[in-house]
């Protein structure tokens, strides 16, 4: 896939990163993407399992000082202290990583906690804290790996619909019909995937109540992508890709 120069991000808990990194050759087209939840205690909780965090931060450091894209990504979910988040961010910055991709926890149906997650109105309040000192200029250092108009959707200034089709994931089960975190089975061609699903059951509009409070940005990210292709946004996206190089 690298030499069709097609772009991957190959999500991992980074639990075998560091021995696998032989397995690779860094490229501007490959891109490790961290699942961090957060510092030490969050992140060990969140995957319930102590020591994790630990072992991703010393894959982080070894991905890095070899050549290769390193990003992370991150959940927040209810009962985040923003200043802790934000100690989070600080940390991350400190890794020399490419980008922080960060989403709020939805409540989904197979989800094995069904207390820690956030509704639309918890997001926007506490996205609105956590981001506050960036969006004032004073933690210029923090990387997003995202679209600005992603993160006004977060904070509440822009409204948006879910583009389902826009992110999909492939893994060693097939295509995934068509929202990972609804858990509804796999394709095993990704035409079949585009032919086959009913997506206008997915989304805000269509009235599935799966669909109601999420904000994830496997449907969002996508739509502010496509919004920041309109002339009165195309600046802003161009000045946030220049500030990074």
């Amino acid at each position: 896939m690298v030499a069709r120069k097609k772009f991957v991000y190959l999500c991992t808990n980074a639990i075998r990163l560091e021995a696998s990194l032989d397995k690779f050759k860094p490229s501007s087209y490959l891109t490790f993407s961290v699942h961090l939840d957060g510092l030490e205690a969050e992140h060990d909780h969140a995957v319930d399992r102590k020591g994790i965090f630990d072992v991703a931060v010393r894959a982080i450091k070894a991905a890095k000082a070899r050549g290769f894209r390193v990003t992370t990504n991150t959940t927040i979910f209810d009962g985040a202290e923003p200043a802790r988040v934000q100690e989070f961010f600080d940390f991350v910055t400190t890794l020399g990583t490419d980008g922080m991709m960060i989403s709020p926890g939805y409540r989904y149906e197979k989800a094995p906690d069904q207390d820690h997650f956030l509704a639309r109105e918890q997001t926007k309040a506490l996205f609105r804290e956590i981001f506050a000192p960036w969006r004032a200029g004073n933690k210029k250092a923090w990387n997003f790996n995202h679209n600005p108009l992603f993160i006004d959707f977060l904070v509440g200034e822009k409204d948006y619909e879910c583009t389902p089709w826009g992110m999909p994931s492939y893994s060693l089960f097939g295509w995934q019909k068509p929202c990972y975190l609804l858990g509804e089975g796999y394709y095993d061609t990704y035409a079949e995937l585009i032919e086959k699903t009913d997506w206008s059951q997915y989304g805000r509009k269509s009235g599935n109540p799966k669909c109601t409070d999420c904000m994830v940005h496997c449907g969002y990210e996508p739509t502010a992508a496509e919004d920041s292709m309109r002339p009165q946004n195309m600046l802003r996206s161009l000045a946030t890709v220049f500030s990074k190089s």
